[in-house]
């Protein structure tokens, strides 16, 4: 919503471009954009942040998660086949990314049941009355807008 005036201020300053050089005022013009891109990086920047936030901590986890299978295999070296070893720390290694696949897939999940429970509460409004006027026009009246 906050990118919507960014897109509509760009678009006008494109199609005046002559008409704001004419009367000299790309500063006013440069000014308002500016602002209005501020306004909206305000509005992003929590979310940028903290997806890079959860980001940092899904791959500390993941790196976490491999330093162990590898110390496992190291430790485990002459109990455990070359095959199964090699295999955990290959599984151990795709872990980050599915982690992080796993997160946005949440979200979105969420997103989308927020919006089924909110078509979900506009099915279970009350119906209007039906559109009838009550007392009735006396029979009389004339019905074509005619005298």
């Amino acid at each position: 919503v906050s990118r919507s005036s960014v897109y509509a201020h760009f678009s006008e300053t494109v199609s005046g471009a002559l008409s704001i050089r004419a009367y000299n005022v790309e500063d006013r013009f440069i000014k308002t954009l500016e602002d209005r891109v501020d306004s909206n990086l305000v509005c992003n920047y929590p979310i940028m942040v903290s997806s890079r936030w959860l980001g940092i901590r899904l791959e500390m986890l993941g790196n976490v998660l491999i330093f162990f299978a590898a110390l496992f295999a190291v430790l485990e070296r002459d109990t455990l086949d070359s095959g199964i070893i090699g295999l955990s720390i290959s599984y151990a290694l795709q872990i980050t990314a599915v982690l992080n696949f796993s997160v946005c897939m949440t979200s979105e999940v969420e997103a989308s049941i927020v919006s089924v429970e909110r078509i979900k509460e506009y099915t279970e409004v009350p119906q209007e009355a039906a559109w009838e006027v009550h007392p009735k026009p006396h029979p009389d009246l004339p019905s074509h807008g005619t005298v």
